[in-house]
């Protein structure tokens, strides 16, 4: 699945990728156009200020320090942003850190509370905390590089000591996820023990309930109880910075749409753009996910590295429809999915078949 076409890619990204530039890129750039992006540098570092994310010490002696890079988006709405990223790649297990965890809730779990808001009428809203990792406190000693182009003068040889997460850092997603855990404990929320993203409330008085689902940092609040919900919402966003997304249209890139006592998802939107990487929007339709009787065989050859990144760009992105919305393709998708490591013209050639298939049932 890491291989798949990223569902936040497509119109929201610019003509030129700026995903890709590095510091030198934005310092090469016109006057007026260098200012700007300089600008979201120092706001970056200024929310990293406010969130007492660092303090800058003395270079230790006989400790790895980690490096960083910048990385560069423009909005849909033209705002230039800027991240500072850790290297999490340079970390030294057992040093720099210890576990590894993301808070993510499972795809089923998120269809079954739909499921039940539709069955009982639950009223559902969603948000998402902004620079949600930077919330999360290090248990680990961690020390990292100045960030380019903006070395504190007279303090260039001094470094950050993190006192809490940063992108990029191996254990940032599980930095987060503890200190998310002890504020909805705090709040009055129990967490599920087979599922890390599902948090229950249960007001004392009559036992109504406000369940919340969390991927990361997309939340949807949901109960039979609207004002209960809203009251919760809004008091997690008293703890957290949070955009408010109201009444939930979409979550995971699942389109949740209302019809009346029925909820629809689809990943319509998604689909599109990876028809569109695949080369396959007006390919002719085929009426199954694979040719009658079709059983793939091993690759006696050896694949090349283009045919082997292809096939598997082509099959995580159906993975991630398979696992969203689109169980019809389960059996076709792990199937082939099996040839990943060395796959065949003819595999990559099937897993083209099922964009074909999904072109006529959308």
């Amino acid at each position: 699945v890491s291989k798949a076409i990223p569902p936040d890619e497509g119109e929201e990204v610019p003509p030129q990728n700026v995903h890709e530039w590095t510091f030198c890129d934005i310092a090469s750039l016109p006057n007026a156009e260098r200012k700007e992006w300089f600008t979201a540098c120092r706001e970056e570092l200024e929310a990293l200020l406010r969130r007492e994310v660092y303090d800058m010490v003395d270079r230790p002696k006989g400790r790895k320090v980690i490096r960083n890079r910048w990385v560069f988006d423009i909005k849909p709405d033209g705002r230039k942003r800027a991240r500072l990223v850790a290297k999490g790649f340079s970390q030294v297990e057992g040093q720099d850190f210890d576990k590894i965890f993301s808070p993510v809730v499972r795809f089923e779990t998120v269809r079954l509370i739909i499921a039940l808001a539709t069955l009982e009428s639950w009223y559902i809203s969603g948000l998402d905390v902004r620079s949600a990792y930077l919330y999360g406190k290090l248990e680990e000693e961690i020390y990292m590089e100045q960030p380019e182009g903006f070395r504190t003068p007279g303090s260039e040889h001094k470094v950050f000591k993190l006192k809490r997460a940063l992108y990029g850092l191996k254990q940032a997603g599980l930095a987060w996820w503890r200190t998310l855990s002890e504020s909805m404990q705090l709040m009055g929320f129990n967490r599920l023990s087979n599922d890390a993203g599902i948090y229950i409330y249960k007001r004392p008085s009559d036992g109504q309930i406000v369940v919340v689902v969390v991927y990361v940092d997309d939340a949807l609040f949901c109960g039979p109880d609207k004002k209960l919900v809203a009251q919760m919402k809004a008091r997690f966003m008293r703890k957290w910075e949070c955009r408010d997304l109201g009444d939930a249209k979409e979550f995971l890139r699942m389109r949740i749409v209302r019809k009346g006592s029925s909820i629809h998802l689809d990943q319509c939107a998604y689909l599109e753009k990876v028809l569109e990487h695949c080369g396959m929007t007006n390919a002719r339709p085929a009426p199954t996910p694979l040719p009658a009787g079709y059983q793939p065989e091993p690759n006696k050859g050896q694949s090349t590295p283009e045919l082997r990144s292809r096939f598997q760009m082509v099959i995580g992105s159906l993975l991630y429809l398979m696992l969203g919305t689109r169980p019809d393709l389960a059996f076709a998708v792990t199937k082939l999915s099996q040839f990943a490591a060395n796959p065949s013209e003819e595999h990559l050639n099937r897993a083209l078949y099922i964009c074909r298939y999904l072109v006529r049932t959308q």
